[in-house]
Parts: structure tokens; C-alpha cells; sequence
């Protein structure tokens, strides 16, 4: 009787570790999947859906062949699941990097990809794999406990704590384990438990015999190679962060699954809101060539860091080659539109520090309110040599007071009022950014705007269309992200809005000059009939060298004021302030022709919390650095 009863308490203790398990693992992939596609909302959606889908399937299946021997049958079980959840993430990530090699050797080779297919594919199989084994066990475990129990009736209880084990994972997972190791990693330790389970109901359960020692030494290997894979943790992490950050060079070398050891690493730090990772690219962007053709940075500094680059969960921040061409119009330009220096300032977002460098330039500026979500990236940005480097350690300048919290609930809850507002927030990929582009947000921040202050945003994944209809106003285009942001902000209060971009002169001598000495470029023209004909080609070649530089470089912004002001027209001011890039022609090039503001507001482009209409982006896209 007793030993029924431990039996049964026995059954119930495993009940809540393989059910820990099973969560942990759908969490898993489901986390993979929204770090590599994108869209949490929708992944972690489709994946529970699939996962208790599958769920449903092994009951199916556990019914029409039940196994004689419950034991063993859970044994085979929690072995399968050890395998397979604890490879899920390795699997998901090599398909993932298959993807993008094949989409990489596709732009250099003109061939189709269809790595998307095969990392889609793959990643519902694991899901199918791992809830179907979910779904075998706890009827088996139902049947086993009714078994060993005194009264035959163990199933609600069962049930009962199946229910808490899945509580307990999903506390853990997002609370303890996330913000501070590597996905990978976490699988490899949830296999390993899944394994000691098995073992346990081995030793315990199964009668003794041949086929016990051999099942013996198959947790032993395993046992094993999950120690190895837990031990290589940080040589993981780099070759699936080369992976994804070196494609392009891997493609060039033809290294399909290779470990790029000659690669410099990836750093990555960890957050409880993100991964930050800061990448030293070996192989520059090609219009590196032309920086100093637009820019006085390097000419001025050379000391300062080339060819890094920041990445909040894989998302591309900024190249510090080229991080001014951001700043410095995001900054400037809207201090040189509303025609004075604000006083107060509120900055939401920017925890690199790079904004907070083009600001404390004004000494006009009384203060600068500063409010991040994440207090470990504005601790890299004070400490790590090339971000002070780069923002030149304003944080530390005394008008700075940066506070940590979420920017929504700041502009929400404040009651001060600011002469500019910046908002400086990574691109729309999941809905959880959405409200920071919503209307309920812009609403809040109209309320935290003095009299006579203004607003500025990026306008992530836009480019401005530049013809005009023909009442001379620029045109919507559907599709694109502009007209969300418009009705979005019109719809929040704000009367005056004015789009610009970053826009460089094709027709920079320096430039031509750069491309005229550079070892890539077309060879100078032969003396022979020829001759005019290969001159012209080499400068059209050229010419359409700067073109797409100045084309890759643009980026949009958005400034807004409550009412409308009197002054419409761009009017250029210096206000005294150091600048590398912006000068008086390119803050001219900077704006495309105006929007009506007599357009009706369209409600079903508006971006709000109740119903999101960004992120603009298939469910079916695949994350990518570049």
C-alpha cells in the first residue's frame, strides 16, 4: 500500500517535470521563430496552435496503439523529446542559416531562394515532432498513474498538475532564463532534465534485463553529448551569430555550414528587453569609399571607430561610418525648421547616445529629459570604448537626466511640458513597437508639447516618393509606411506635419574623385577610336556608383507641430553648431514636396492599440541583418 503510494506521488512529481519540459520547449521555438521572423504575436500564435494541434494528434495516436509496457513506451517518449526539443533551437537556427546563405549566393548568382520554404518547413516539423510526443505522454502518464494508485482514479490530479508544471515553465522561461542565456543553450538544459526523467523511470519502473543496460548506455551518450553541446554554449552562440551577421562573406567563400573562424566575433549582451550585439564587419559596404566625399567625420577624427555596427534582436541600429547622416538630420533639421533652440527637452528612446551627442551642442538647451526601457544599453553606451567613443560621452553632460521606464507610460502619466520632443525607437517588426507609433502615443505626446514645440519621429521603412500630383502635393502610395504614420499623427491632434529625409548631391566632385582612383572602378579609356565611347561609360559607371550610395544612405523622419505655422518654407539658419554632414544644400535637398493637410483622415490607415495596423510585413518574412 505504501509503495503504491509513493508510486503514485512518484507518477505526479513526473508529471510536473515533463510538463515543465514540453512548455519549455513550444516557448522555445516559438521565441526562435518571433527572434528570426519577426511578428512575436503571430509566432507565438501560430506555434501554440500548431503545438496542441499536434498535442491532440499523439492522443489520437496513444489511443488506437496503446503500448503494453506503459514504462518503457514513457521512456522511448522522454528520450524522443530529449533529442528532438533539445535540438529544436540548434535545428530552427541551421535551417534559419541555410536560408540565408541561399538568399545570399542567390543575389551574387541571380538564383531563386527558396531557403524560406525550407526554414518555414522545418520549423513546423519540429513543432509537429515535439507536440505530437507531448500529446503520447500525458495519456500515458494518465494511465500509468491510475495504475499505481490506490483507488484507480489518478487522472484529474494528473491533469491537475500537468497544469502546474506548465505554470512553472512558463514563470521561468520568460523571468529567469531568457533575459540571461542563449536560447540554445536553455534547450540543451530542458533535454537534459527531459533525459533524467527518463533515466529515473529506468532505474525505478522498468524491469531489469538486456534491453535495460542497452537503454542504460543510450542515456549515458546522451547524458553526454548534452554536457558537450552545454560546455560549447559560447562557441554556439558565435557560429549562429556569424551566421547571421557574415552571410554574405560565407557565401562569397562558399561556406555553406562552415564555423568562419577567421571572422572577427560577434559581442552580444544580454538585456531583459533584448540582445544587444555589436559587430565589427570585415568586409565594408562598398560605398565606404565615399564617405569622406560627404562627410568631415574621419578627416576631422581619424581616430574614430570604423565598420561597427548595433543590433537590438537582430534589427540593424546604426553604422558608425555613417550614423550622422542619422543624427545629424534627425537632430538638426527640425531645431533649423521651427526657427529657435528649444529649452526643454524630452528624448524617448536612443539609449546609444548618439542623438544625445547632436544635442548637448546647443547651449541654448536648459535640459534634456532622457527616458530609455533599457538600463543596460545606456550602461554599454557609458562604458564600452567605441560607443563613448562615438557619442562622445553625453550622458555625462549635467543637462542630462536620463530615467529608465517605458515611453509610453512617461508621455502617458507626465505632466511637464517640453519645447522638443524626440522619439528615437527601433523599427515596427513586432506589434509590441506598434504603440509606440499609435495614435493613443502621439496623442500623449501632443500633451507634453509647449506651445509653440515640436515633435520629430523616424519614419522606419520609408523613402519618400518625390512626385508630386498635380496640385504640387507629394502622393500616397499604398503599401507604404508614410501614409499610416500621416493619418496616424493627423488623427492624434497635430495640424502641421512635414516629412524630410536624409538626401545626398549625386554630383559631389570629391566623390568622383574618390571613384576615379579607386582600384574597382572601370579602367581609364585607351588611346583609340574607342576612346570617347569608354569615357563616357566609365562615368556613367560612376555616376551611377554615387547615385546608389546617396540612394542607400536616405532616411526619413517625420516633424510635427500642434497647429500650423506661419512659415511653410524651409528656411535655412546656422545656429553656430558643429556639423559633419548637414550644411545649407543638403538641408535644402532634404524635403520632398509637402502633403495636403486639407486630405480627409483615412481611419482604416490608422496605426492604434486597439487595432495595429503596423508592422507592414508578411507573416512569411525572414529576419535579415542588412
Amino acid at each position: 500500500m505504501a509503495d503504491r503510494s509513493r508510486a503514485a506521488r512518484e507518477v505526479l512529481a513526473i508529471t510536473v517535470i515533463v510538463s515543465a519540459c514540453s512548455l519549455m520547449y513550444e516557448l522555445l521555438i516559438a521565441q526562435t521563430l518571433s527572434l528570426l521572423a519577426g511578428n512575436t504575436v503571430t509566432w507565438y500564435s501560430l506555434t501554440v496552435g500548431a503545438y496542441l494541434g499536434s498535442m491532440g494528434l499523439g492522443a489520437v495516436i496513444y489511443n488506437a496503439r496503446a503500448p503494453k509496457n506503459g514504462w518503457n513506451a514513457l521512456f522511448g517518449v522522454e528520450v524522443l523529446l530529449c533529442v528532438v526539443g533539445a535540438g529544436a533551437v540548434l535545428i530552427i537556427q541551421l535551417a534559419h542559416s541555410l536560408h540565408l546563405y541561399v538568399l545570399a549566393s542567390s543575389e551574387l548568382t541571380g538564383a531563386a531562394p527558396p531557403g524560406v520554404l525550407v526554414f518555414f518547413g522545418t520549423s513546423l516539423v519540429t513543432i509537429i515532432i515535439v507536440g505530437t510526443l507531448s500529446g503520447i505522454e500525458l495519456p500515458l502518464l494518465m494511465r500509468l498513474g491510475n495504475d499505481v494508485s490506490e483507488d484507480g482514479k489518478l487522472t484529474n490530479r494528473v491533469l491537475g498538475w500537468d497544469y502546474i508544471g506548465a505554470l512553472a515553465a512558463g514563470l521561468l522561461f520568460p523571468l529567469a532564463l531568457v533575459p540571461y542565456l542563449d536560447l540554445a543553450i536553455i534547450g540543451l538544459g530542458t533535454g537534459m532534465v527531459n533525459l533524467l526523467v527518463g533515466a529515473y523511470i529506468l532505474r525505478r519502473f522498468v524491469t531489469p534485463g538486456r534491453g535495460v543496460r542497452l537503454k542504460t548506455a543510450l542515456c549515458v551518450v546522451f547524458g553526454g553529448l548534452l554536457l558537450f553541446g552545454i560546455s560549447q554554449g559560447p562557441g554556439m552562440q558565435q557560429y549562429f551569430l556569424k551566421r547571421y551577421y557574415y552571410t554574405p562573406d560565407a557565401a562569397e567563400m562558399g561556406s555553406r555550414f562552415g564555423p568562419l573562424n577567421e571572422l572577427p566575433d560577434v559581442q552580444r549582451v544580454y538585456s531583459p528587453y533584448q540582445k544587444i550585439d555589436l559587430v565589427n564587419d570585415s568586409s565594408p559596404y562598398w560605398g565606404d569609399q565615399l564617405i569622406d566625399a560627404y562627410s568631415t567625420k574621419y578627416i576631422d577624427d581619424p581616430t574614430l571607430p570604423r565598420n561597427q555596427y548595433l543590433f537590438l534582436n537582430g534589427d540593424f541600429q546604426f553604422n558608425s561610418d555613417y550614423e550622422e547622416l542619422y543624427h545629424e538630420w534627425f537632430t538638426h533639421v527640425p531645431v533649423i525648421l521651427n526657427g529657435k533652440v528649444p529649452e526643454r527637452v524630452l528624448v524617448l528612446g536612443a539609449g546609444d547616445g548618439l542623438l544625445m551627442r547632436e544635442l548637448v551642442k546647443y547651449d541654448g538647451i536648459r535640459s534634456i529629459t532622457h527616458v530609455d526601457l533599457d538600463s543596460r544599453l545606456v550602461a554599454l553606451a557609458n562604458t564600452h570604448p567605441t560607443l563613448t567613443a562615438m557619442n562622445r560621452g553625453a550622458f555625462g553632460d549635467p543637462r542630462v537626466d536620463t530615467q529608465f521606464g517605458d515611453a509610453f507610460q512617461y508621455v502617458r502619466r507626465s505632466r511637464e511640458s517640453f519645447d522638443a520632443v524626440y522619439l528615437d525607437f527601433p523599427y515596427v517588426m513586432d506589434y509590441n513597437l506598434s504603440k509606440l507609433y499609435s495614435r493613443e502615443f502621439f496623442h500623449f505626446v501632443r500633451d507634453r508639447l509647449a506651445e509653440g514645440g515640436y515633435a520629430v519621429l523616424d519614419a522606419p521603412a520609408e523613402n519618400f516618393n518625390p512626385e508630386p500630383d498635380r496640385e504640387g502635393y507629394l502622393q500616397f502610395t499604398r503599401g507604404r509606411q508614410y501614409d499610416i504614420y500621416y493619418n496616424t499623427i493627423r488623427s492624434a491632434g497635430f495640424e502641421d506635419i512635414v516629412p524630410f529625409a536624409t538626401r545626398l548631391e549625386e554630383d559631389n566632385p570629391v566623390a568622383f574623385e574618390i571613384l576615379d582612383a579607386w582600384s574597382e572602378t572601370p579602367p581609364r579609356p585607351e588611346p583609340g577610336p574607342n576612346q570617347e565611347l569608354q569615357a563616357a561609360m566609365r562615368r556613367e559607371t560612376m555616376r551611377q556608383y554615387v547615385q546608389r550610395h546617396a540612394d542607400n544612405l536616405e532616411q526619413a523622419f517625420i516633424v510635427m507641430w500642434k497647429h500650423g505655422r506661419e512659415a511653410r518654407t524651409p528656411v535655412y539658419r546656422d545656429f553656430g553648431v558643429e556639423m559633419s554632414a548637414l550644411n545649407e544644400n543638403r538641408f535644402a535637398l532634404a524635403f520632398p514636396p509637402p502633403f495636403s493637410t486639407s486630405a480627409r483622415i483615412d481611419l482604416f490607415r490608422v496605426n492604434s492599440i486597439l487595432r495595429p495596423t503596423l508592422p507592414l510585413r508578411s507573416f512569411l518574412t525572414v529576419r535579415k541583418p542588412w
